[in-house]
């Protein structure tokens, strides 16, 4: 198989080395070429599938100036971006990666979504397997609201934890605590977290002062917030989240549920 990367960004880094180390052959294509490196144009003339791994915004656009030839393949990483925005090209699918990449990090290990129609779909799977990725075969064409569900539940699980360790890190310093220690202190109880979940799911994971139905350590938690002069807003929403896992897991007596709604002020 013969492959075209137009684009050389965070993703392409990752996704050229792993093709070429599953006996793919690459050639890269960028509107102004580097070293080993050609014009799209180029770059796509006897290719068989060509990705295109430019920024999101820049998808259909780059799509509709390259001269497509019969029988390519486009395709694009982008969860958030409909195939439509590959219409120009004789055929289209979709691979994203649901990985983090940063630094050197590469693909293997993670899930892929793939979005391709019966053609396409078997290729697509095998090539996953070849680069270490476990596929997910999504529906093709998705909506646009199941996209966009799909795609907030990749953010929500990436950055959103994110924001979560940041009002955490509020918190730490509030206590008199140094900024610079409260990552490396609280990162490891994050993936703590997320081991056991998976082993145990979700609901069997919870833990803390909502999955024992301690309202009063929650009432504390809230007083700490308006000490340290954060809204509360995040901290409601998070433990009613925790608590229906809570729920869930059987961990809670109705007595301890509405002690707890009583503290967040929603009984």
């Amino acid at each position: 198989m013969k492959h075209a990367v137009i684009g050389y960004g965070r993703l392409a880094l990752a996704l050229v080395p792993a093709l070429r180390a599953a006996g793919e052959t690459v050639a890269i294509g960028r509107r102004t070429p580097g070293a080993g490196e050609l014009r799209p144009a180029e770059a796509m003339r006897e290719a068989d599938w060509v990705w295109l791994t430019v920024p999101d915004d820049h998808i259909a656009a780059t799509a509709a100036a390259l001269p497509w030839a019969p029988g390519q393949l486009a395709l694009h990483c982008s969860g958030a971006t409909p195939l439509s925005a590959l219409a120009p090209a004789p055929a289209a699918a979709g691979f994203h990666p649901l990985k983090l990449l940063a630094g050197d990090a590469g693909l293997a290990g993670a899930a892929v979504g793939i979005e391709a129609g019966p053609a396409q779909a078997p290729a697509l799977m095998a090539l996953a397997l070849a680069l270490g990725l476990r596929p997910l075969l999504l529906p093709s064409p998705m909506s646009l609201q199941a996209r966009a569900a799909y795609h907030a539940a990749a953010n929500l699980a990436a950055s959103g934890v994110l924001a979560v360790l940041a009002e955490a890190q509020a918190l730490w310093v509030s206590a008199g605590l140094t900024a610079g220690d409260a990552l490396p202190a609280l990162a490891p109880l994050t993936q703590g977290a997320l081991d056991v979940a998976r082993v145990r799911g979700l609901p069997g994971a919870v833990s803390g002062p909502v999955a024992r139905g301690d309202a009063g350590v929650l009432a504390r938690h809230l007083a700490a917030l308006a000490q340290a002069g954060l809204p509360d807003d995040l901290m409601q929403a998070l433990v009613q989240r925790q608590l229906a896992l809570a729920q869930a897991a059987g961990r809670l007596t109705e007595t301890q549920v509405t002690a707890l709604q009583a503290t967040l002020g929603k009984a």
